[in-house]
């Protein structure tokens, strides 16, 4: 780890939103400011934060991350955990389609030539997402879920389920929620 800014240095970030005692990589990199960072959150070095992002409360967001939200939005509620090089992306060129890649193009000729998918991500409490994984527009990752690495997620995971799609796209295995829910509200009666 390269070290981590001081609170001082949090709010010279210009970010909207910092909470109590974030540890934030000095390595790490915003290229917007429509950032909120709830209380007790770690982002380790080469973590690369573009567009709308809110996060919970004790989220760790492992090296290497990329959260790209653009207009949509990526929100990660409490206890959330992205492991080494996770990207999360709300937009992105439909691969199946007849369309020109939207990278170099004007918004003009995105709109024209173009077919971009862009929706909103939403990755809920307690969710743990394995390395090397990606986090596709519009997915919704409920409570408790967890995904294997190196998987790619494209659609809902639902609560309390784990998903590995390296050998087949199904969900292998459901953790037990009920349990981890009570692990949480006794760690938040530690915090207040």
């Amino acid at each position: 780890m390269s070290g981590f800014y001081s609170k001082t240095e949090q709010k010279k970030l210009g970010l909207k939103k910092i909470g109590r005692d974030c540890k934030i990589s000095k390595l790490s990199r915003f290229i917007s400011k429509d950032i909120i960072i709830g209380d007790r959150c770690r982002i380790d070095d080469d973590v690369v934060f573009k567009g709308k992002i809110q996060l919970g409360n004790n989220i760790h967001i492992a090296r290497g991350c990329t959260l790209s939200g653009g207009e949509k939005g990526i929100i990660l509620d409490d206890f959330a955990a992205l492991s080494n090089f996770v990207q999360v992306f709300t937009s992105t060129d439909h691969y199946t389609s007849n369309s020109i890649p939207s990278a170099t193009l004007n918004k003009k000729n995105q709109r024209k030539f173009s077919n971009i998918i862009s929706k909103s991500i939403k990755i809920g409490k307690s969710v743990l997402v394995g390395s090397f994984s990606v986090i596709l527009p519009g997915c919704k990752l409920e409570d408790f879920s967890s995904v294997a690495a190196h998987c790619i997620v494209y659609d809902k995971v639902k609560k309390g389920n784990f998903l590995n799609t390296n050998n087949v796209n199904k969900t292998l295995k459901s953790r037990d929620y009920k349990n981890m829910q009570k692990k949480i509200k006794n760690l938040n009666k530690q915090f207040k």
